[in-house]
């Protein structure tokens, strides 16, 4: 009784993933590998990830007030191992007005290295920026 519950439930597994689309470049790598390499392979489980110590506030131009811009920008930021930006784009973005004004302030921020066994490292950290910011009234 036990083959056809599993025959059963290995079918309706397969029809149920049968729709899902991977979108993969021409050389088998999905673009966000390319862009945003955070693959943790070859990495130890002493791998601390870098940190953000201060994040400058992102600007948010009248323009984006008047329209009434709200969401959140993801910035991906690569950190060298001096603790500076080697790297950084965007993620995920709203309206090219904001999205250029958080990618500039993630640029301006202060980061902590990634380490492994004691030592620093690069490693990429995601750092959100939510608009409106704080105590901003939108029109």
């Amino acid at each position: 009784m036990r083959r056809p519950i599993i025959s059963l439930f290995f079918l309706l597994a397969a029809v149920g993933c049968s729709n899902v689309n991977v979108e993969v470049d021409s050389d088998g790598q999905h673009p966000h590998e390319k862009v945003f390499p955070e693959n943790l392979e070859g990495r130890s489980a002493d791998y601390v990830r870098p940190r953000v110590l201060e994040l400058p506030p992102a600007e948010y131009p009248p323009e984006a007030a008047k329209l009434n811009l709200a969401g959140i920008v993801m910035i991906r930021v690569l950190v060298g191992l001096d603790g500076q930006v080697a790297e950084a784009a965007i993620l995920q973005g709203l309206h090219p007005m904001v999205d250029q004004a958080a990618l500039e302030a993630a640029r301006r921020g202060h980061y902590a290295p990634a380490s492994e066994f004691g030592a620093a490292t690069d490693g990429w950290v995601t750092v959100p920026f939510r608009y409106p910011p704080e105590g901003v009234k939108t029109e």
